[in-house]
């Protein structure tokens, strides 16, 4: 029996189309305006994450025109800085105001799922968690209450300015041919730009060179963590714009890996620290919290060093 052609052709098609630079950020600036418009209305759970994601996902295209008018072999694209600072400092003002409602809903529902259930109550310690843990998201729901109305008033005051800013972007982006980027270039250009964020980060000028990766990685204090959390989910959201079914697919699912892992050891290092603010050093909620931290931290170790060892050969550290 024959094989259809198309059957066998479409799926290698998928995976090695380029990437259209202009096309992409289109379709992210249409799903911005909407998320703005629908959180704007409603700041409520799924309307302020689709917001907060969607800002990424357009702060990732600017970057990665960046990268394309840089490096080895820089891209000839239109001049377009004036633009991009506009819609970066619009967009950052927007992407924190729906980060601070974002980090209250994950902590309340980590809360809520990491509480222990009420028939294990009658063991005094099981009993005291469950008290400390109800007041400490009814605190977090108060607060979100707050940030959800400051950030509708942010929505309010910079909606049409970063639409506006955004059109801008685009005309100037459609002025002249902005070249494609092919699936493997773009893998390329995402990881070495990984590669030279966090070379710092890992040549530490008092560390014997002897010490391996994962002795260095054992040793990155946390701001040096939480700037790599998020410099992997910005390379997640980069590599993302490929079709599906890309090998640059591939790449993304190993950042948005160390990225969710990051992402899981801050969210418990902040409860851990809220606990300990509102309920003391010793309570019961602070030491919970300070072991899921740690075992979060362990388990975010873990996958740093699954990742770092594949740009070793783009690294010199």
């Amino acid at each position: 029996m024959a094989v259809k052609k198309d059957a066998v052709t479409q799926p290698q098609a998928a995976a090695e189309r380029d990437i259209l630079l202009v096309e992409t950020l289109q379709q992210q600036v249409v799903a911005l305006d909407a998320a703005m418009l629908v959180a704007a209305s409603t700041a409520e759970v799924g309307a302020v994450h689709k917001l907060r994601t969607t800002t990424r996902r357009v702060e990732a295209s600017l970057r990665l025109l960046n990268l394309l008018e840089h490096g080895t072999r820089p891209e000839q694209i239109p001049e377009h800085s004036k633009q991009t600072k506009a819609v970066r400092g619009r967009l950052r003002k927007v992407r924190r105001a729906a980060g601070a409602v974002r980090d209250l809903d994950v902590q309340a529902d980590a809360i809520w799922y990491d509480t222990p259930a009420k028939t294990e109550a009658k063991d005094r310690t099981v009993a005291a968690l469950r008290k400390q843990a109800r007041a400490l998201r009814k605190h977090l729901q108060h607060t979100r209450a707050m940030e959800a109305e400051t950030l509708v008033a942010v929505l309010h005051r910079q909606q049409q300015k970063l639409a506006g800013s955004l059109h801008a972007l685009e005309q100037v982006m459609q002025s002249a041919s902005v070249p494609a980027i092919a699936s493997a270039e773009m893998s390329s250009r995402v990881q070495n730009w990984f590669a030279s964020e966090i070379r710092g980060m890992l040549s530490f000028t008092t560390m014997s060179r002897k010490v391996s990766l994962a002795g260095r990685v054992a040793q990155l204090e946390e701001e040096a963590l939480h700037d790599l959390r998020k410099t992997a989910k910005l390379c997640r959201y980069m590599a993302e714009s490929a079709p599906a079914g890309s090998p640059v697919r591939v790449v993304a699912q190993q950042f948005e890996a160390v990225q969710e892992a990051g992402g899981t050891w801050h969210d418990w290092l902040l409860l851990a620290r809220l606990s300990r603010g509102f309920h003391g050093k010793h309570a019961e909620l602070t030491e919970r919290y300070s072991q899921r931290r740690d075992q979060a931290l362990r388990e975010y170790h873990g996958k740093l060093e699954e990742l770092l060892p594949v740009l070793t050969h783009i690294m010199t550290i």
